[in-house]
């Protein structure tokens, strides 16, 4: 029975990171392909995705290893210097996202735009929740977070509904998107999680079903948010969070779940920035790293537009595609559990390799109708096996 336990709380966790109002947003760019064509770009992005998802939650259920150590595998204990700092930077990221879009929502209440006098005071607000739930211990309070689990369950299935029911209108957009762009920035999403998941999935005793659930919830979902976003945008014709909330008649008290939801949501890639840099520095404390990342969040959501996010997106998919290529090729082809060396300059190089060429196909507009992530993590997935067999002979 506690293996059952243990695998329904790995799922839960992934189940409730995708239950978030960054996917949503992220869902409404692709209102400019229609309704047919923006479900398949996410459903085939996030299968791309989803894939190195469970490659990388495998490999650390398997080694049971964290999501940094097993990045030693390829790159060595001190080459996985580099991934802790670029996760760190990317989870500072995603902290500002959240808050930022937590404070639009609680707006709502307001009844004034996102950006008034008051919205200082909602971020900071509700960064002070999330410090308060870090602090508490960030997996307590159990109670509470069942109960808005199955509320923001009940508010997007309503929601759903709620589109559904409508007609849409002609695709909106101030910009036409790319079917393979589109594709891209579905994978990204799943690819953002690579630096996490195994901090689930490493004590499991059943590795393969364990990440299969993990994988399946968080994926499921996540194409679930984006295609309310896609809906939304098409039947309300707007792709604001607020706005969409709003238009389709959401009550003070579903703004508080959707509120409770993002303070409990971003909890998850603060506590995850500190066990990034406490893989740099031991002595670090998780804790009060989580703390000065919500604080640093609150900062930039307060002072910049961090909505406007997609190239921040693209920033993640050039780092991890060609880090989970490596870390796969090391593990699968050539059977390592454990760093070769300190500093693996093979490996990096072939990273590094990946990261330019990602760079430059986005930079030219090069992706095919697979987008990016697909041709970089075959490259480097090719190119690991041949110089590592290079080398050894």
């Amino acid at each position: 029975m506690q293996q059952k336990h243990s695998n329904l709380a790995a799922s839960l966790v992934w189940f409730t990171a995708a239950i978030s109002m960054a996917e949503i947003l992220t869902g409404t760019w692709f209102a400019p392909l229609g309704w047919k064509q923006g479900i398949i770009a996410i459903l085939l992005g996030h299968i791309i995705g989803g894939v190195m998802f469970f490659c990388a939650g495998f490999i650390g259920a398997k080694t049971q290893k964290s999501a940094m150590q097993t990045v030693q595998i390829s790159f060595g204990q001190k080459g996985s210097v580099l991934f802790s700092v670029l996760n760190a930077m990317q989870l500072i990221g995603w902290t500002a996202v959240m808050i930022y879009m937590g404070a639009e929502v609680i707006s709502i209440l307001n009844q004034q735009e996102a950006q008034n006098a008051f919205f200082p005071l909602f971020t900071v607000g509700l960064g002070v929740l999330i410090i308060v739930w870090l602090l508490m211990g960030f997996s307590n309070l159990g109670v509470i977070k069942s109960l808005s689990l199955v509320t923001m369950f009940l508010l997007m299935l309503w929601l759903t509904l709620q589109i559904i029911s409508r007609d849409f209108m002609p695709p909106v957009g101030e910009h036409q998107i790319k079917f393979g762009t589109a594709v891209e920035i579905a994978a990204i999403m799943p690819l953002s999680w690579l630096p996490v998941v195994s901090d689930h999935t490493k004590h499991t005793k059943t590795p393969l079903k364990t990440t299969a659930l993990s994988t399946l919830a968080y994926t499921v979902t996540s194409c679930w948010m984006y295609s309310i976003g896609l809906g939304a945008a098409l039947v309300s014709g707007k792709s604001e969070i607020a706005q969409i909330l709003a238009l389709s008649g959401v009550s003070i008290v579903g703004v508080m779940i959707v509120v409770t939801s993002t303070m409990i949501n971003t909890a998850l890639p603060a506590h995850s920035t500190g066990m990034s840099l406490n893989n740099i520095y031991a002595k670090l404390s998780v804790k009060w790293v989580s703390i000065l990342t919500v604080v640093t969040g609150i900062i930039l959501a307060t002072m910049l537009p961090v909505t406007q996010y997609e190239h921040f997106l693209f920033f993640i998919g050039s780092v991890f595609a060609p880090m989970i290529g490596v870390l796969i090729a090391d593990f699968f082809v050539f059977k390592q559990s454990e760093p070769q060396r300190s500093i693996d300059v093979i490996g990096l190089g072939v990273w590094f390799i990946g990261f330019i060429i990602y760079r430059v196909l986005m930079w030219q507009e090069w992706e095919t109708e697979l987008g990016v992530t697909v041709p970089v993590i075959a490259f480097t997935f090719g190119l690991t096996i041949l110089v590592r067999k290079l080398t050894k002979k």
